[in-house]
């Protein structure tokens, strides 16, 4: 899912930690939030938001990341501006 990648590169860079360790941390997120059982296919804009404010934003505080909340603040707003990757990516 191109959106994770996007997102994942971005997260990475805010926190200084690799793309890959990136999007496994936004991937754990997911599942923490949706479960196990949902493909990341079928994530929709919704569910990533509710991850982005839930699941993620619990995480980088455990992690003890600075300025959590500026993060999530621009992770959301990027996923809001380039959600047609979403849409691109389910046709």
């Amino acid at each position: 899912m191109e959106i994770i990648k996007y997102l994942g590169d971005i997260l990475a860079t805010e926190i200084s930690i690799s793309p890959p360790a990136a999007r496994g941390l936004l991937k754990l997120a997911i599942k923490d939030q949706i479960g196990p059982f949902k493909k990341l296919a079928e994530i929709d804009l919704n569910d990533l938001q509710n991850v982005i404010k839930g699941s993620l934003s619990k995480r980088l505080i455990e992690l003890e990341v600075n300025d959590p909340e500026i993060i999530i603040d621009l992770i959301e707003n990027e996923l809001i501006l380039n959600q047609s990757l979403i849409t691109i990516t389910k046709i």
